[in-house]
């Protein structure tokens, strides 16, 4: 399915995560506070995260040649950071510290069912998309993004484009404008991942597999939409395909959609089929769900098979 898209040949580099890492300070509240609202806490612990870094993470723990394209800050959280994508394999010639600094961080507030709210606090300054970037990208088979900032993904997007890399993003209400502006991200991206929230809130409706069809740009394209306790959903050309949940014991939600991603890729790059891939990432995605912290539990290759047996 990759080949269709135009696939580069075998690079150094299966995927680039472009995007900074974050330290993630978990507490766990009954329920999460409103405005004007003050709850009692429990301190769970710090933990590495980031979105784009868990899904390096994931997938390099899965057994995809991962680097990340990022920056930390030359505090204690940069440290922790940096070791923690040591751990996972990831490759570390393109992460940055920068001097007088903090790292990034989000507050995460577990509730008792699993499910989070977070603050999130990023680093100062932008991403330098200079000639180490343009290395990075020639060195890599895929981009993986979040597109915060339109005018840094649009140069982004192009930089990617000149290197013949595959580009795939994952999108949260937050940062789109309006339809127009969703429109023109799906045209820019080969895959697009969102959860069932994010769908609903762009577009006004729930999903349904002939609607996401009718939101491609192209019959190669993939469209990603997972739905947690229900599964997942993905179509592409003429494959539309829904896919039921692993059911696990939620501890803790953080990290599991973008466990689900790493693991889809890490499929997509097996050459499976789109089914075959989203039962793949959802069985990957429910280990994610079984401790605190959105590490914590990301499985190898051999739990994931060995779930699908069940």
């Amino acid at each position: 399915m990759l080949e269709k898209m135009g696939l580069p040949s075998l690079r150094r580099w299966d995927m680039l995560a472009f995007g900074d890492p974050n330290v993630d300070l978990v507490f766990a509240v009954d329920h999460a506070p409103s405005a004007d609202q003050k709850v009692l806490g429990r301190r769970l612990g710090q933990f590495a995260g980031g979105t784009v870094a868990n899904v390096a993470c994931a997938a390099s723990n899965l057994g995809l040649k991962t680097q990340v394209y990022g920056r930390v800050g030359d505090d204690s959280a940069g440290v922790l950071l940096t070791r923690e994508f040591s751990r996972f394999g990831v490759g570390l010639e393109q992460l940055k510290k920068i001097p007088d600094t903090a790292s990034s961080m989000a507050i995460i507030m577990v509730e008792s069912s699993g499910e989070k709210a977070l603050i999130y606090s990023p680093m100062q300054g932008t991403v330098s998309l200079g000639s180490s970037f343009l290395q990075a990208l020639t060195q890599s088979r895929l981009l993986y993004a979040m597109p915060y900032d339109m005018e840094e993904f649009t140069v982004v997007h192009s930089l990617a484009r000149e290197a013949g890399v595959i580009v795939a993003i994952d999108v949260e209400a937050v940062m789109i404008a309006d339809l127009a502006h969703m429109r023109r991200l799906m045209g820019m991206c080969d895959i697009v991942f969102m959860n069932e929230a994010t769908y609903l809130n762009i577009f006004n409706e729930a999903p349904q597999l002939k609607a996401m069809q009718e939101r491609l740009h192209s019959r190669q394209q993939i469209l990603v939409v997972t739905r947690g306790s229900h599964g997942a959903m993905a179509v592409s050309g003429d494959v539309a395909v829904e896919v039921a949940a692993f059911h696990t014991k939620v501890i803790d939600s953080t990290g599991a959609g973008d466990c689900f991603n790493g693991a889809f890729l890490v499929a997509l790059f097996d050459g499976l089929s789109l089914a075959t891939a989203l039962r793949f990432a959802c069985a990957a995605g429910s280990f994610a769900l079984e401790a605190i912290g959105a590490r914590s539990a990301l499985p190898t290759r051999a739990q994931v098979e060995a779930r699908l047996m069940l």
